[in-house]
């Protein structure tokens, strides 16, 4: 291990070397704010004072109904987050103390008002430390640090026991565990995918960094078993029931199948009456599809089939499911009957897309997290007995005005391929139009490949409209090499759009989509002025014919590319004579948590693509 670190400490010392024999080319590197920043000019000082207009809003989140018929939810600002409790759309605001910075999740026992188990989120340590917050004083108590790497806690209905996921000590994958919260006992090691003494180690306090392939989704109604969702492989995942006695797992999502495979399962709720669980699951389908598993029947059926849900919900007298797809990158929902089957729309909701639906205990309202296509994301309520939906969060847009904010159009352009009645493959994208003058610029953004574009409020896409006067353009474009095809579908299209600039275009990518902005660039790099690559990593294949401009920040996003990749993407780059700009924390390891950190960089991103695409 000495020597592997060593040969490392080797490589990244050559790597600097041969960059600093490059360096009369570029800019000299500096630090501003905890930020490297490597053959990036001096940032146009009216770029950051136009940027930080758009900083400085508010979004919130829902986290989840207590038991009296109040709200939890989290409203973050200015990289901080408000635990707030609220009792309607008018009422008073009641603000929670929250230890740390950022909470991830937070859920309230069913049957009590008064204390809530958070995950508070530690970007130093990489994990979430599990606390104990009460609503009446406001204090807090670590139930586990953020070394343990927990995931997602739920309540047993005693109120009493929590059942969580945490990294084990000696190299082990993750264990599922139960804590009573009221004792001073260590958490009961329940299941575990590797062996080894690892309720000894959650004991010491000794945990590992790596990843957990266990979340626990809900406790049964008599509190005997777990719903768990367990990641088998990159296939996909499995549901499971774990018994709390005596630990044995029982898989549930293919009742009365012998050889199944797996697909990749989103949401799980089981039925309070305990008689079966409703999930979203794309095993046998080319996307995820709605099911209904019966324990007692031992069957599986569709739900809704002819829909491909993302987010659901069940009430509390498991008559109604409250259902979201997503129809050309806006979120739909409405209420489906079960014993009608009637889908009855929800039409008083704004367009956006929603995040999360959550039933209140009563079964009579239902809240949604919507992040509007044209303002700041917050939380509903919708009355069933009523059909009326209200706002109950009041999140809040920066220093710019709801006038400024320009609303997507939703196109759709043809690919490279066809499919089955052999008309070419449409794909989606949403295009952002400056409203005055023209033809304009454009920055194709490209999020995770393979995820479709979403119409949610961005402020720096908001920036590049109004301040750069560029179209911006959110492709869904495929994964991998087809993407790359997709990408060079979607150029073709650009270019034959009157109102834009074919000849000034250039690429932004983070994680997966940073690797396809790389690969578009040596693909189509002569029309392509630029290419901005947020913490994606690339091949030394991909980078081998490159020879446009490119932005490398790393730190910007998670999971964030390793300082001694990110330096040998820059010292290729650079030894091929690419024009290269670089960005990273000061601290090896560290991501841009800070808010000058990443105002920094979001300068220096604006500033490249000014630069490469104006006149």
């Amino acid at each position: 291990m000495r020597r592997s670190n060593d040969a490392r400490a080797c490589a990244l010392v050559l790597c600097l070397a041969l960059l600093c024999a490059y360096a009369p080319a570029w800019a000299a590197r500096s630090v501003q704010d905890g930020v490297v920043l490597d053959g990036v000019p001096a940032v146009n000082a009216e770029i950051s004072a136009s940027l930080a207009r758009y900083r400085g809003g508010s979004e919130s989140r829902l986290l989840d109904w207590l038991s009296d018929g109040s709200l939890l939810v989290a409203v973050r600002r200015e990289g901080h987050d408000q635990l707030l409790r609220l009792r309607g759309a008018a009422a008073a605001r009641e603000p929670i103390g929250v230890p740390g910075d950022a909470v991830r999740l937070a859920t309230a026992p069913p049957f009590h008002s008064d204390t809530v188990a958070l995950l508070s989120e530690k970007p130093k340590s990489g994990g979430s430390a599990l606390y104990l917050t009460t609503l009446a004083t406001g204090g807090a108590r670590v139930l586990l640090p953020a070394s343990a790497h927990a995931g997602a806690p739920a309540w047993a209905h005693d109120g009493r026991q929590l059942a969580f996921s945490a990294a084990l000590a000696g190299g082990q994958d993750s264990g599922l565990f139960v804590l009573d919260t009221a004792s001073s006992a260590a958490p009961r090691l329940v299941a575990s995918s590797g062996g080894g003494d690892a309720a000894a180690g959650i004991a010491a306090g000794a945990y590992t960094a790596s990843g957990t392939s266990w979340q626990v989704l809900a406790w049964t109604s008599a509190d005997r078993s777990l719903l768990v969702r367990h990641k088998v492989s990159d296939a996909g995942d499995e549901l499971l029931l774990v018994d709390l006695t005596s630990g044995a797992l029982r898989r549930i999502d293919a009742p009365g199948e012998r050889s199944p495979g797996y697909g990749h399962i989103g949401a799980a709720r089981l039925t309070s009456d305990g008689r079966g669980v409703y999930f979203t699951s794309d095993r046998g389908s080319e996307h995820a599809q709605l099911r209904y598993a019966d324990f007692y029947a031992g069957t599986s059926t569709l739900v809704a089939s002819d829909l491909e849900v993302e987010q659901f919900d069940v009430s509390a007298d498991n008559r109604t499911l409250a259902l979201s797809w997503n129809e050309f990158g806006y979120s739909r929902v409405a209420l489906l009957d079960r014993a009608s089957a009637r889908l009855t729309m929800l039409s008083s909701l704004p367009p956006g897309v929603v995040d999360a639906l959550r039933f209140d205990h009563a079964g009579g309202r239902l809240a949604l997290e919507l992040a509007s296509s044209a303002g700041p994301r917050d939380v509903y309520v919708h009355e069933l007995s009523s059909a009326t939906s209200t706002r109950w969060t009041a999140s809040q847009l920066g220093v710019f005005s709801a006038a400024q904010l320009v609303a997507p159009q939703t196109v759709r352009f043809p690919t490279w391929d066809r499919v089955g009645s052999g008309n070419h493959r449409m794909l989606t994208a949403l295009l952002y139009r400056p409203r005055l003058g023209g033809p304009w610029p454009v920055v194709v953004m490209l999020g995770d490949a393979g995820a479709g574009a979403r119409p949610q409020l961005d402020p720096f896409v908001q920036y590049c409209v109004n301040e750069l006067r560029v179209a911006v353009v959110i492709p869904g474009v495929r994964a991998g090499d087809t993407g790359g095809l997709d990408m060079g579908a979607l150029l073709a299209w650009l270019g034959a759009q009157p109102d834009l600039r074919r000849e000034r275009v250039a690429l932004q990518g983070s994680g997966s989509g940073g690797t396809l902005a790389l690969l578009a660039v040596g693909l189509y790099g002569d029309r392509l002025r630029g290419a901005v690559d947020i913490d994606g990593p690339a091949s030394g294949a991909q980078l081998a014919s490159l020879r446009s401009p490119v932005l490398l920040v790393r730190g910007l996003h998670e999971p964030s590319l390793d300082a001694g990749t990110a330096e040998q993407l820059l010292w290729r780059l650079r030894s091929a004579g690419v024009d290269s700009w670089f960005v990273a924390p000061r601290e090896l390891g560290d991501t841009l948590t800070e808010e000058a950190g990443q105002a920094a960089a979001q300068a220096v991103i604006a500033q490249f693509l000014r630069s490469k695409l104006g006149d």
